[in-house]
């Protein structure tokens, strides 16, 4: 079994102000002992290669990823480029895109009931076909876990396999929501064994003081809109 989280946000994502870098959640996830993992950046794929040269130099397995948006709900799309996925405007175009792409190409719906942010809602069901596997959000209560409910529902109802992921848009966040997948650490096997459910997620509950620390004092510490982490700076003219 190798453990996996594939959801996850760092400072070079243009939409929110996190402060670490790429790096920083590679070297995380290697003292966690994870065996591979995605930075899906919200509309944008890590373009710089010495990224990936960093986590296989640690020999962590480092899926090119993004978290794009379709229609209004967001669907995170793996071994992708940005020239690839700023195609998929419709999910006809993500349709036809697989199609083409084959098991080549993995999409996994996340959060996709939540009321909050760009989730897919009404779009899941329509579209089924298109998803390889649903999210489990890592945002639930122990006394309230209704939108990750709705969610198994579906995914039960259509034979989906059900993924936990982090969505973690902080290192604190980071290591307690992931999932063992019976699968060899290569991007195929890891592709093909998620398809076939051979999975065991792990999500526990969150606590308020998490969700106070989510929504409101990780907020004020953003950097601001527009200003975007790298994990190499470029080199300063001398």
């Amino acid at each position: 079994m190798i453990k996996v989280d594939m959801h996850m946000h760092t400072g070079e994502d243009p939409k929110d102000g996190l402060r670490y870098p790429a790096t920083a959640l590679i070297d995380r996830a290697v003292e966690l002992g994870y065996d591979a993992i995605a930075i899906t950046l919200h509309g944008q794929v890590i373009a710089d290669e010495r990224v990936f040269d960093h986590a296989r130099e640690k020999g962590l397995l480092l899926i090119r990823a993004v978290e794009w948006n379709i229609d209004g709900g967001d669907v995170l799309l793996y071994n992708i480029t940005q020239r690839e996925a700023q195609k998929l405007v419709t999910f006809d175009a993500l349709r036809a895109y697989k199609r083409e792409r084959g098991k080549d190409i993995l999409v996994i719906a996340p959060h996709p009931f939540y009321p909050a942010g760009h989730s897919l809602q009404g779009n899941l069901e329509p579209n089924i076909d298109l998803f390889d596997a649903i999210e489990y959000a890592q945002i639930h209560l122990p006394w309230f876990d209704r939108f990750n409910q709705q969610a198994v529902r579906v995914a039960q109802k259509h034979n989906k396999p059900i993924i936990a992921n982090s969505d973690s848009h902080g290192l604190w966040m980071f290591g307690r929501h992931y999932t063992l997948v019976d699968a060899e650490p290569t991007m195929p096997a890891l592709f093909e064994a998620i398809r076939a459910g051979r999975l065991q997620p792990h999500s526990p509950p969150v606590t308020v003081r998490d969700c106070l620390r989510m929504f409101v004092f990780d907020r004020l510490l953003e950097r601001k809109p527009g200003e975007v982490m790298e994990s190499f700076p470029p080199a300063r003219a001398d």
